[in-house]
């Protein structure tokens, strides 16, 4: 048997090695490029996440994607309750601190009177010089309404009101006139137009809930212009039951689909 030339082990052996490296480098360690291990690896959820004793949170690339998931959850009308964490350690009010924080980071997608704040302590970990964590609860509350209760939704483009069964003098409602009084004040001197389109359920003919809709977005037109907004600045549409928001085979559905949508457009 002839003897392999220790030029051609040499070879083998020198090419095992760079391949060796090479694996290790990139598949092992993961720092092909320049990067860490950690830098290749680590890809945050884009949570709100909180150094020691800090208030703000830190900054992160994926923020944007995470909080859309997380307004994608709640329901027309649903009110976000987040409860920020205090450690053992930590000064008093740190956790409802933190909650403010991330509301704030919340709007104007969600408008500031359907969120919540709270605080609880909690022991997770975190200390002074550790990486930071989240810190914080969140909560969908669902809004509940009897079929008799009206409502007001703030969203961030639209207002959205609620009637009650087959009502449409939504504008003897105090909470309403009150509310569309403040919004005239903000946009009297103002050259906004408003889009006022109004919607049904599905109970009744297609022409009745037409005449329905109207009535209703009429109804929120007229306090509009009683308080001081020009006629030719305003809109009136009706959609009927043609774009439902919820579920018309349950009472809860039918509610949520009986609304005026007013669009403020600067």
């Amino acid at each position: 048997m002839s003897k392999i030339p220790l030029w051609l082990v040499l070879l083998v052996f020198a090419g095992y090695s760079v391949w060796a490296v090479r694996f290790w480098h990139c598949y092992v360690c993961k720092c092909c490029d320049g990067q860490t291990p950690t830098e290749v690896s680590a890809k945050s959820t884009g949570e709100p996440l909180f150094k020691w004793m800090a208030d703000v949170p830190e900054a992160d690339a994926n923020f944007a994607a995470w909080k859309k998931a997380l307004l994608a959850r709640g329901g027309q009308g649903d009110t976000l309750l987040i409860t920020g964490w205090q450690r053992p350690g930590e000064p008093d009010g740190i956790g409802l601190a933190r909650a403010e924080a991330i509301k704030r980071l919340m709007m104007p997608e969600l408008p500031e009177s359907r969120i919540r704040l709270a605080a609880k302590t909690v022991e997770d970990g975190l200390a002074e010089g550790s990486p930071p964590m989240g810190s914080a609860d969140y909560e969908w509350i669902k809004m509940v309404l009897a079929m008799e209760e009206g409502a007001i939704i703030e969203s961030d483009q639209d207002v959205i009101f609620l009637f009650p069964f087959r009502s449409t003098e939504y504008d003897k409602d105090p909470k309403v006139e009150e509310y569309l009084k403040k919004l005239v004040e903000k946009h009297k001197t103002t050259s906004a137009t408003f889009l006022i389109v109004g919607h049904t359920d599905d109970v009744g003919t297609d022409e009745a809930n037409l005449e329905l809709g109207r009535a209703r977005a009429q109804s929120i037109a007229n306090v509009l212009t009683k308080s001081g907004i020009a006629a030719h600045r305003i809109q009136v549409e009706s959609r009927g039951k043609r774009e439902p928001v919820a579920d018309n085979t349950t009472e809860e559905g039918r509610h949520r689909n009986r609304r005026v949508v007013i669009t403020v457009k600067p």
